[in-house]
């Protein structure tokens, strides 16, 4: 009888190393990531030259430090910067071995970017805020580099420096011997302003660098419209017209001058918020006019101007007339008053309102007069439509002798209305 060998321990598993390159914001610091299904123990990084693709050093496992993660899936940098014997690129070779005795070789995990890091200091525009006579800023600052052996500053002397405009180059300066630079440029909006350092193959070794960005606002040309015509609140007819015309002002240093040249628009705005009607387009002239305008507004309300330029140094402007109250008409088609049987006097009559629009409420006033010239109320009654015209009728009890007539007075959208006036004896 035989029996089957004892099963082995499962395999284990060898370091995977998952990346190494310079660390971020420190190009001569080595960062190093490993993963394993034990601790990892041991770490050595050959360095070879891109260039030369010859190794230039050796570092040991007593150079790194664990800086997050776990011993078996973390990530190790070194604790000082390299010292290598010069600029440019490095193909980094990692052998990792963990607690198991395992051992992981990569042959190309990653490149070690030894360059120098362009730093930015006292970037600073003259002036944060343009205006449209003064659109010039000039940009002030240092430039200096971060030597990855060291993380000393030094100035970068004779380097271009790029001063750029809402993330548009407007102008390349140099550094001078202190690595100070000074340029200007023109700004046209409200926008940011910064410096920026870009790869040169005059400083191969020299990697990309920004300064923080400065917002540059605008001071507006203030403007203003004043209204020629209609100067003063008015009432008119229904289907009359109304000229308009408005001047554009903008504020100078010698005080609120003519603006030619901005184009606009008028509107004619209801009052009750309903609706607009499009009046005309222009250019202001020399004189900062408008063109004149001929508008038959269709209910009450008032003339808008505005006017808005493509240049955002120039404010828009906005303005609106006084109010146009616009009536329209009533009529009284017929009335009569006569004599009843019961000695009262019945009187009737119609309306009419021709201009389209008709009161939601008719409300007709009988009137009487001894004279003819002094009027009292007797009645107050509805007109309603009656198929020819909006009719009303009232019999007075008190039939007193005199003068009769209906009064219609005056609402927000009617002109008032009196009818003819008529006589009646005992």
């Amino acid at each position: 009888m035989t029996t089957a060998p004892a099963a082995n321990a499962a395999d284990t598993q060898a370091p995977d190393v998952r990346y190494a390159h310079s660390a971020s914001g420190d190009l001569g610091t080595l960062e190093v990531g490993i993963s394993s299904d034990s601790a990892i123990t041991g770490i050595r990084a050959h360095l070879v030259s891109a260039a030369t693709e010859q190794e230039v050093a050796v570092v040991e496992a007593d150079a790194f430090g664990l800086v997050s993660g776990t011993a078996d899936n973390g990530v190790w940098r070194t604790e000082k910067p390299l010292d290598l014997p010069g600029l440019g690129s490095y193909t980094v070779r990692i052998e990792a071995t963990d607690a198991d005795g395992d051992r992981g070789v990569d042959n190309s995990a990653g490149t070690l970017a030894y360059y120098v890091a362009a730093v930015f200091e006292d970037v600073h525009p003259d002036r944060t805020e343009i205006d449209t006579d003064h659109r010039e800023v000039r940009v002030d600052g240092t430039l200096k580099g971060r030597w990855p052996a060291t993380r000393e500053l030094k100035p970068l002397a004779d380097h271009r420096v790029d001063l750029d405009v809402d993330n548009w180059t407007e102008n390349t300066v140099r550094t001078d011997a202190q690595g100070r630079f000074s340029g200007t440029v023109t700004v046209n909006d409200a926008v940011p302003v910064q410096a920026v350092y870009r790869h040169d193959n005059a400083n191969p070794y020299v990697v990309y660098g920004e300064s923080a960005s400065t917002s540059i606002d605008i001071r507006q040309v203030a403007t203003r419209w004043t209204f020629e015509t209609p100067v003063e609140a008015r009432t008119i007819d229904f289907g009359e017209q109304v000229t308009v015309t408005a001047t554009l002002e903008r504020e100078t240093a010698q005080g609120w001058v003519p603006f030619e040249g901005q184009s606009g628009g008028v509107l004619y705005e209801a009052s009750s918020g309903t609706h607009w009607a499009s009046v005309g387009y222009f250019t202001t002239g020399a004189d900062g006019k408008s063109a004149t305008f001929a508008h038959t507004p269709g209910e009450t309300g008032t003339f808008r101007v505005a006017s808005h330029s493509d240049d955002p140094f120039i404010a828009p402007a906005s303005a609106n007339s006084a109010e146009i109250t616009v009536l329209r008409a009533s009529v009284f088609t017929s009335f009569s008053a006569t004599r009843s049987e019961d000695g009262g006097v019945h009187v009737e009559g119609a309306m009419d309102f021709p201009d389209g629009w008709t009161p939601a409420d008719i409300p007709v006033r009988i009137q009487h007069s001894r004279d003819g010239k002094r009027w009292t109320d007797l009645a107050t009654v509805q007109a309603s439509w009656s198929g020819e015209g909006h009719a009303f009728s009232a019999d007075v009890t008190d039939g007193r002798r005199g003068h009769y007539r209906a009064q219609f007075d005056k609402t927000e959208s009617f002109r008032g209305a009196t009818s003819e006036v008529v006589r009646v004896g005992r």
